[in-house]
């Protein structure tokens, strides 16, 4: 008989369906390539959690690169904050040498760091901080074991917050001082990440959930009006991992901006894995201004993500405020912006909105006749959307300030065929646009359509009267077959119109 289930992978968030057959009483598992392809890399290089139990997840107070503000210089927060009561055991994860056992700040900062190999070169090792200073155990240059015993936690004074803050460091030297590198999230190599609940968003101001502001600066686009310009995308989203309360930044966040004509992206916004920058970054990822004031403290926790400030790698750094929304490259249109915020497990809560873009340029060009018509005659140009109907006597065209879009663009000049045509405007456009003579009729001296009386008298008062040229395509060799307007042309019109001689140009 057969038996199937779901299986979701901790380390891939990969969910598969994996059939079993038991026979013979012998269970055989049929979908072993499942398991090369998605488990085995990273499921083999986890680590256990530091307090028992080993192979279940714990409550996290703070995550890896939340945002924090105790006062001073505000930071990303360089770890994950594991919550226990005061005085629980804390033990190695990994065996190697212990490289430092100092405080940064009195008693409440004594910490252990455990590099993986002996010596002076650089490593990698893990981080155990905010132990009791009389209860660790161990001292630089020793060797420990996985599952050894390092310390217990110490009593934190401030809101019941005892927690043991745990991340994965990089050094050099047999003894490390605490400038080391923050290389690694913990939550990427922790075994066991059971975290059922999504992140979450909210609004940021009543009845919308993202603002815009211009780009790096602190100028607000009003709830619900166009924006234009390079714009920087906020949203607030929020976490919790095995805690009611506490709430954390998001593992990852990214976007889409799309409307029926475009898309742009999906972007990964960011992505705490690997090294944090954690005291030159925050700037970059966290917005700090009204109505935006991210906040991280043990009482106020609000975190607002500039999603746009990105190069798609995931890496936060602080070149990355280059990133931005520029709506000027895109049509006017109204856009739907979604926003996705990820966990570490894979949980995933979306949230989308709409903006409209309103953007204005400059549209100049040059008009001109494929046959080099010298006459003067004036060239009209519309813009049936905006209302804009300019003519010209000479042939250069500019249209100042019109919005983004998609236009119907129609150009006329009598005596030549109408141009017109769909353009799409995303920046200042240059056009070069070639009228056509329209087809002409023999003998059609006033340009017309047809050969009436009022071409005859159009010629008489050309020949006798100095009026202006007739239409060149219509006379000479197209009336008698002369080179020569003159009165022969009259005649051959007056013959052709009412005594059914042959037509022009025969």
């Amino acid at each position: 008989m057969s038996k199937v289930r779901d299986c979701k992978f901790a380390d891939s968030g990969y969910i598969v369906t994996a059939t079993w057959n038991l026979y013979g009483g012998f269970l055989f598992r049929l979908s072993v390539l499942i398991i090369v392809l998605f488990g085995v890399s990273k499921a083999t290089a986890a680590i256990p959690w530091p307090m028992e139990p080993f192979d279940s997840s714990h409550a996290l107070g703070n995550s890896y690169g939340e945002y924090q503000d105790y006062g001073g210089t505000p930071y990303m927060h360089p770890g994950i904050d594991i919550l226990h009561p005061a005085g629980t055991p804390v033990y190695a994860v990994k065996a190697g040498w212990v490289k430092a056992v100092l405080t940064t700040s009195a008693d409440l900062h004594w910490r252990v760091a455990i590099g993986d190999t002996n010596g002076p070169d650089s490593c990698d090792g893990w981080l155990y901080a905010h132990l009791e200073e009389q209860s660790i155990t161990v001292s630089v240059g020793d060797y420990v074991d996985s599952g050894q015993q390092l310390g217990v936690l110490v009593t934190w004074p401030t809101s019941d917050f005892h927690h043991l803050h745990f991340v994965k460091i990089r050094n050099a030297g047999t003894t490390w001082a605490s400038n080391w590198l923050f290389v690694g999230n913990p939550l990427d190599e922790l075994a066991n990440i059971d975290d059922f609940v999504a992140p979450y968003f909210l609004n940021i101001s009543t009845g919308t959930r993202f603002r815009f502001c211009r780009d790096n600066t602190d100028v607000y686009f009003n709830v619900a009006a166009p924006i234009d310009g390079d714009v920087d995308i906020i949203a607030k989203a929020h976490d919790r991992i095995g805690h009611p309360t506490w709430v954390v930044t998001p593992n990852e966040m990214g976007y889409q901006i799309y409307s029926d004509t475009v898309s742009i992206g999906p972007f990964t916004s960011y992505l705490f894995t690997s090294r944090l920058l954690w005291d030159q970054s925050y700037h970059t990822l966290f917005k700090n201004s009204a109505p935006c004031n991210s906040e991280g403290d043990y009482t106020q926790r609000q975190f607002y993500e500039i999603i746009t400030n990105h190069d798609n790698d995931g890496i936060v750094e602080p070149t990355d405020i280059s990133g931005k929304w520029a709506t000027g490259l895109v049509p006017n249109d109204t856009y739907t912006v979604k926003v996705w915020a990820k966990d570490r497990y894979g949980n995933v809560a979306t949230d989308s909105m709409e903006v409209t873009t309103a953007n204005f340029y400059s549209i100049s060009g040059k008009a001109r006749t494929s046959d080099g018509n010298p006459f003067a005659e004036d060239f009209v140009i519309e813009v049936p959307i905006s209302s804009i109907n300019l003519g010209l006597v000479d042939s250069t065209f500019n249209l100042i300030g019109q919005p983004a879009g998609r236009y119907q663009l129609k150009v006329t000049r009598p005596r030549y065929q109408q141009y017109s045509a769909i353009i799409d405007v995303f920046s200042n456009l240059d056009m070069d646009i070639v009228l056509d003579p329209v087809p002409y009729v023999n003998g059609d001296v006033d340009f017309s359509g047809s050969v009436t009386i009022s071409d005859v008298v159009y010629l008489i008062n050309y020949i006798f009267a100095g009026g202006s040229y007739p239409n060149p395509w219509a006379t000479g060799v197209h009336i008698d077959s002369s080179p020569v307007v003159n009165v022969s042309d009259v005649v051959y019109l007056i013959n052709y119109i009412f005594a059914g001689g042959p037509p022009p140009g025969q």
